[in-house]
């Protein structure tokens, strides 16, 4: 829909209008906000679309790729220039990315007639590669050192680390193992598996894993690590949702974890119950703790 007249002769106003509609994925109401030559450009000066046309199949491409919520920070207008800090979300089937955004409307004669904008930092999740193991295992190996103190003595850590975390390449194969990069670098991983190991690296396995049951069985929640200078800033909650979705769509009633402690505070914050704890014994004669636990979620789609 077209804005009333008097919203569209105020910039602020008109410039939430079209936030409304970039999140509302409204395409014709975001063509009646900018101006019929409007220009689009990255800052300052890289032309990204000009009219209508072009404008209208660049929206039209972005939303059919995923599906981008943008969240406005902070708003100033100085004269007919309005300028939005946002973080813009965007989801597709089989990952999502968080990008540092910033905007600047020029508005004349009640439509945007320039916007300028700036990317900050990009966060993104999306399944791992062959190739990104051994980023994966670096990732794993710091995370496993640095976030267990308080919760296990050195020892502990050390050889949990050493003969328990890590890798297992099947959840790469399968496709529900993830990486969670922030502007190239890998600062968290996770994933979940329709297989029968609850825990454990490569080197921990033999033989076949075989596949659960989705409609007796639940799927396991796999090998999640954070670096440690990014801690409690939601990665690990954001992984989970993500593996919930998608062990949901695989029809699946039930997730399973066997947990560190270090990671026991987030996976109850998450609505998992404790089942039962356990010890395992390590090289050294070394015992670590672990906490098996448990979440009813909701299929989204029949078992295979």
């Amino acid at each position: 829909m077209t804005p009333p007249i008097k919203a569209r002769q105020q910039p602020q106003a008109l410039v939430q209008a079209q936030l409304d509609a970039f999140n509302g994925h409204d395409v014709e109401a975001l063509l009646a906000i900018y101006a019929a030559d409007a220009g689009l450009y990255q800052h300052p000066d890289t032309l990204l679309a000009r009219g209508a046309e072009a404008i209208g199949a660049r929206f039209r491409a972005r939303f059919a790729a995923a599906r981008p919520h943008a969240r406005l920070l902070h708003r100033i207008a100085i004269g007919n220039h309005v300028i939005d800090q946002e973080i813009v979300d965007a989801w597709s089937g089989d990952g999502w990315s968080s990008t540092e955004l910033v905007a600047n409307y020029e508005v004349r004669d009640g439509r945007i007639a320039r916007a300028w904008f700036i990317s900050g930092s990009s966060t993104s999740l999306r399944p791992a590669q062959t190739t990104d193991i051994p980023r994966l295992e670096a990732l794993i190996r710091r995370s496993g050192l640095a976030l267990s103190a308080g919760f296990y003595s050195e020892a502990q850590a050390k050889a949990v680390t050493e003969h328990v975390f890590g890798v297992d390449s099947q959840l790469i194969a399968d496709q529900s193992y993830f990486i969670i990069e922030r502007d190239g670098e890998a600062i968290a991983c996770g994933g979940w598996s329709r297989r029968r190991t609850l825990f454990g690296a490569d080197r921990a396995k033999s033989g076949v894993d075989a596949l659960l049951d989705p409609e007796h069985e639940a799927a396991r929640i796999r090998a999640f690590f954070v670096a440690p200078e990014v801690a409690r800033q939601g990665l690990g909650r954001r992984l989970l949702e993500h593996c919930s979705a998608q062990a949901g769509a695989a029809g699946f009633h039930a997730l399973e974890l066997a947990g560190t402690m270090p990671g026991v505070p987030l996976y109850l914050a998450c609505g998992f119950a404790l089942v039962e704890q356990f010890e395992i014994a390590l090289a050294g004669d070394v015992r670590v703790p672990l906490a098996r636990m448990r979440k009813a979620i909701a299929p989204t789609a029949p078992a295979a």
